[in-house]
């Protein structure tokens, strides 16, 4: 009968491989996971797919009483003729959950792909520093400034803010300052810790190229969707975004638990 043994199950029976070898050798050997991300990560992700999926299933009544429940819309704050004094779905209560339940809802499949692969790219690094708890903490507060930005610059219009870009954009923030600090790049991160490594203090992240250049980069792929339509079926919120990045740029010191340590 042939050996199917492996080379070093041999060498360990045969006594040329400590124990301590054999099991760092089979450690090794373990494949890597498919998705390497938070568990926090995959179950906001799941949760927006399941949403998404979820609202195709439904028929238009139901969506639409659905999504003019949870989004966001400045209209919800004022009297709009349109509205003819009737109360949008969510009354009262929504005025509060809007702020937060918006990010949970997307306008396409395309959407939602393209948020869901952004925050296991950046909300992956962010929910590895901070934990489940500030990591979720941080995404809401992101997601709240980031309507009330577009509450601002849309009031007056019956405009719908749906998506988890904003407090994505919060976690890519905190992703920025670690990846690029004291001289890293997006290509040495992935041999970092980032779990570890002291942020970039904001005075010096402003005299950062390489971090400068990515916000950049982001600022003007956002800016010219905005305008262009590219990359999106439907209107992009820049100004959502924004609010969202300002929040975990200026704010992520607040949540980092190494502050306190």
């Amino acid at each position: 009968m042939k050996d199917e043994k492996s080379p070093e199950n041999r060498r360990f029976e045969e006594g040329r491989l400590t124990r301590e070898e054999f099991e760092a050798l089979n450690i090794r050997r373990t494949p890597p996971p498919a998705i390497n991300a938070p568990g926090v990560v995959l179950l906001l992700a799941g949760t927006m797919l399941v949403i998404h999926a979820c609202l195709q299933l439904v028929g238009s009544d139901t969506y639409n009483r659905v999504v003019l429940t949870l989004a966001f819309l400045p209209a919800r704050f004022q009297a709009l003729p349109e509205l003819g004094g009737q109360q949008l779905p969510g009354g009262e209560l929504a005025r509060v959950t809007s702020f937060f339940s918006y990010a949970l809802l997307h306008g396409s499949w395309t959407h939602l792909v393209m948020n869901m692969v952004w925050m296991l790219a950046f909300g992956s690094v962010a929910a590895r520093r901070l934990g489940t708890a500030r990591f979720i903490g941080l995404s809401m507060l992101a997601a709240a400034v980031a309507a009330a930005f577009s509450m601002v610059l849309n009031w007056g219009t019956g405009a719908i803010l749906v998506g988890a870009s904003g407090a994505i954009a919060g976690q890519m923030a905190v992703a920025v300052r670690l990846i690029f600090a004291h001289g890293g790049t997006l290509m040495t991160s992935l041999r970092k810790d980032l779990s570890l490594v002291p942020p970039e203090p904001l005075v010096q992240l402003f005299s950062n190229k390489a971090a400068l250049i990515f916000i950049a980069i982001w600022l003007g792929i956002d800016m010219l969707s905005a305008s262009s339509g590219l990359l999106s079926d439907g209107r992009i919120a820049w100004e959502a975004h924004l609010g969202g990045f300002l929040t975990g740029l200026l704010l992520f010191g607040w949540f980092d638990p190494a502050r306190s340590s």
